[in-house]
């Protein structure tokens, strides 16, 4: 996974965060919003490259989902795997629907949350003496405390 964790971080060097909208552009992908229903909250399509998002979510939920869909853009497109496949069905298929969906959560909480920035702030006073600096951390990478949690799993997942 290491390799998905560059190109975050290469992503991230060359165009910045403050704009995920224009980083799908560069990247080849476009970003719509609209309602998906009560379920589905983020699709990607790659015959059109779009990745469309739920507007009535939260911007750290936004922000989140966009990273989500450019990993699945960037490693995925090529892949023949249909994300709707009935879970009885088809065992292999099913684990490589996994593995790409780990894929793309790496590469959207290490985009969104990068290694050095996390690692200074992992050691400031102030984390190590909360009960609980989760709600700060996610405000700090603009994240839901959620996805923050999740960042922190990978981190120990990955060392």
């Amino acid at each position: 996974m290491r390799w998905i964790i560059e190109k975050a971080n290469e992503i991230r060097k060359k165009y910045g965060l403050d704009d995920l909208y224009f980083v799908a552009e560069k990247l080849g992908a476009r970003v719509v919003e609209h309602p998906l229903g009560r379920i589905i909250k983020e699709a990607y399509f790659k015959d059109l490259r779009v990745i469309v998002i739920d507007p009535s979510l939260h911007p750290y939920k936004k922000r989140h989902l966009i990273a989500h869909g450019l990993a699945h853009h960037l490693f995925h497109r090529n892949r023949k795997v249909n994300y709707f496949l009935d879970q009885g069905r088809c065992f292999l298929k099913n684990l490589d629907v996994i593995q790409q969906e780990r894929e793309a959560e790496v590469f959207a909480a290490y985009l969104l949350i990068p290694e050095d920035k996390l690692n200074i702030l992992l050691k400031e006073e102030w984390i190590k003496e909360s009960l609980d600096p989760i709600p700060e951390l996610a405000e700090e990478f603009q994240v839901s405390e959620h996805f923050m949690k999740k960042r922190l799993g990978f981190e120990k997942m990955l060392r």
